[in-house]
């Protein structure tokens, strides 16, 4: 043990146990948080008088919902295992991370230092440097924390009004102080956004259109740097078939009522996507 810990500080190693003992104890925390708020919040259901049935459904249906993701999880560790070991990408997409995320920071951090289109491939040929490594998970995870950081230092900034809401007078009538509250937020409201616009509705749809947008940019990027290579449109086809699947997916749900299907369709079709890739990666040889 004492020499591999000395070979974290002699020679770089993205599969040290020391980033193995930091992903338990990164493990063991979230679990910890995870159970303790279950059993929290299920002792304060019971209290409140929850119909008990109900609650563990919630459990339950939850919980399955876990499982989908949990395979595009073990996905991308496996597409960044060459480059980042597998402790890190562990880390990354089993607490803040995204596969579609981080697969895309890891490969656009790839191609800036090795200066290739196939920026991963080229990095696990050459082997991966300790800077390397540094740049890489660097540049993955500020990317990503600015949310959670937003969230905690300006929500109470962004949402005064929320918050004045949620806060009831002591003493008095509080029924009338809740409705005068509510009534004063509405005519804010109402004169911030006469036309009665649904802004966070908006917020979500501008951002995931950016998004996609910013997908669809890569993948042509990648066909008009390597033209002749069947591989350079690989990411364009999986955009593709995602949208077609989620057009599928919208289609059996309204038509068939299939309503289950709409909390699984994203985590389907970027499933699909991939799987129709690999197969034409795999009878090609082209990788």
């Amino acid at each position: 043990m004492l020499k591999s810990a000395m070979s974290w500080f002699n020679g770089f190693n993205p599969n040290s146990w020391v980033l193995y003992l930091l992903y338990a104890l990164i493990v063991v925390f979230i679990s910890a948080e995870a159970i303790f708020y279950l059993v929290k919040s299920v002792k304060k259901a019971k209290k409140i008088g929850m119909d008990m049935t109900k609650i563990k459904k919630v459990i339950t249906t939850s919980a399955s919902f876990s499982i989908l993701p949990a395979i595009g999880i073990g996905i991308g560790v496996v597409t960044l295992v060459g480059a980042l070991g597998i402790a890190v990408p562990a880390i990354r997409l089993s607490v803040i991370g995204a596969l579609q995320y981080e697969t895309q920071m890891a490969d656009g951090a790839a191609k800036a230092i090795t200066g290739s289109t196939d920026g991963l491939t080229v990095l696990m040929q050459q082997g991966v440097t300790a800077q390397d490594f540094a740049t890489m998970t660097l540049l993955m995870t500020l990317s990503i924390i600015l949310g959670p950081i937003l969230v905690v230092c300006f929500y109470k900034i962004l949402q005064p009004k929320l918050t004045k809401l949620g806060t009831m007078k002591v003493g008095g009538n509080a029924a009338a102080d809740a409705a005068a509250e509510t009534k004063t937020l509405e005519k804010d409201v109402k004169k911030a956004n006469p036309n009665g616009i649904n802004l966070g509705d908006l917020a979500f749809q501008v951002s995931f259109i950016g998004m996609i947008i910013g997908y669809l940019s890569m993948s042509i990027g990648a066909i008009a740097g390597a033209p002749g290579q069947l591989k350079s449109y690989y990411n364009f086809i999986a955009v593709v078939v995602a949208a077609l699947f989620m057009i599928l997916s919208d289609f059996l749900v309204k038509k068939f009522n299939w309503k289950w299907l709409d909390d699984f369709s994203t985590a389907f079709s970027m499933l699909f996507a991939m799987l129709i890739v690999a197969i034409i990666s795999g009878t090609t040889g082209q990788y």
